[in-house]
């Protein structure tokens, strides 16, 4: 790809209170608005800026958002430009990892700051993409981002997803459009040797759960033999991953009739749909009137906690779905369970289960903490881009 040089303007600067560099300078990407001391008046929202601390040296370039609590995603430090020649060499770098970790025709290409991309995340659906620009900053240079994406990928299509509630916080508009070719008439993931249809234009997420993947495998090799319950099944990746390995019966229930109708065919494309039974329902009036207790249950909801001001509503949302969920499992019996909240760490995750075994009068123990797979990298200083916690529990 060909760039041509133009003189650049001086860059908008944002200068820091004092001290509040040094979270920067040690790794973290954001900048939250009650740590600036100037400069933010007049931004436009996405445009890019340099950071400098309350003496004047640089801390980074980034993108800009004074409607939003985080106002500064970080790209590069000190003075480096975010420029194309920039955008180029990190989706490049995304792209050669995922190559050489092996993983299949699906996986995450771009996960935002980890791939120190702030704001963007590509996934990779064969010969097709589902992009998300999820800040002020990434929408700004989405029409600087297709362009690399097609010369890398050379992608038969590409959907992007501006639908998500991040894109709230920012000030933007929903939008959802195929950026580039044509959608297939019945879009499918390939996964472990299954064929699952999904939605990419208006499924949840980019249409599919890509993070849970390693977790699917692992807890289908649990599941031969057993009756399994699989709650917010979404379009029954968990639940058609522990049929063809082998579970007795799994019954896997959700709100979507969407997402379930899409699930049903997988199954029958699968051939699985004789030990696979679709249920439309709320997973808390289904664990209340269930009489059976089952040897297997997986709970894989959406994020009970979107924001600090519903930590309280959503911690008592999940101690109450695990109180629930172990009263309905067997003596011995296993649960999977996850949170997506990113504002529920692992430590608080597992006092919320230690409350609800107490209540539900069944000592568990942990059996093993999973997490998304390598293609969703995590950068050690903002803990938050590890937003996965599963859990693996065995109660008595």
């Amino acid at each position: 790809m060909v760039y041509y040089a133009v003189v650049a303007a001086p860059l908008p600067e944002i200068r820091l209170r004092r001290g509040e560099a040094r979270r920067l300078r040690l790794g973290h990407p954001w900048v939250f608005s009650n740590e600036v001391a100037a400069g933010l008046k007049g931004v436009a929202p996405g445009e890019v800026v340099q950071v400098v601390d309350h003496r004047g040296a640089p801390v980074g370039v980034g993108t800009a958002n004074p409607r939003a609590l985080i106002c500064v995603r970080l790209f590069t430090r000190g003075r480096r430009p975010l420029d194309d020649p920039l955008l180029e060499r990190r989706l490049a770098a995304a792209w050669e990892l995922r190559r050489r970790l092996g993983l299949g025709e699906a996986w995450r290409w771009v996960h935002s700051e980890g791939d120190r991309l702030p704001g963007l995340v590509v996934d990779r659906y064969g010969d097709g993409l589902v992009a998300q620009p999820l800040t002020a900053g990434v929408e700004r240079l989405w029409p600087r981002l297709l362009p690399q994406l097609l010369a890398r990928a050379r992608p038969a299509w590409v959907v992007l997803r501006g639908d998500n509630r991040g894109r709230e916080l920012e000030g933007l508009e929903p939008r959802v459009e195929v950026a580039h070719g044509e959608l297939p008439a019945a879009p499918v993931v390939r996964e472990a040797g299954l064929e699952l249809r999904f939605d990419p234009v208006a499924g949840q997420k980019t249409g599919f759960f890509l993070d849970q993947r390693e977790n699917r495998r692992r807890w289908a090799r649990l599941c031969r033999g057993e009756r399994c319950l699989d709650l917010f099944c979404h379009t029954g990746a968990f639940a058609l991953a522990a049929a063809a390995a082998g579970a007795a019966e799994v019954v896997a229930v959700d709100r979507s009739e969407a997402a379930l109708a899409l699930a049903a065919e997988s199954a029958e494309r699968n051939r699985l749909a004789g030990r696979c039974r679709f249920q439309r329902g709320d997973a808390f009036a289904f664990l209340e009137q269930e009489p059976a207790r089952w040897p297997r249950i997986n709970l894989d909801p959406p994020a009970f906690i979107r924001s600090r001001k519903r930590i309280r509503e959503g911690i008592a949302g999940y101690e109450r779905l695990h109180h629930l969920a172990l009263r309905r499992l067997a003596p011995g019996g296993l649960l999977l369970t996850s949170s997506c909240s990113h504002l529920l760490d692992r430590e608080a995750f597992l006092r919320v289960v230690a409350r609800a075994a107490a209540r539900a009068r069944r000592p568990v123990r942990l059996l093993a903490t999973w997490g998304a797979p390598p293609d969703h990298p995590v950068l050690p200083a903002l803990p938050e881009s590890g937003y996965l916690k599963t859990l693996l529990l065995q109660a008595e």
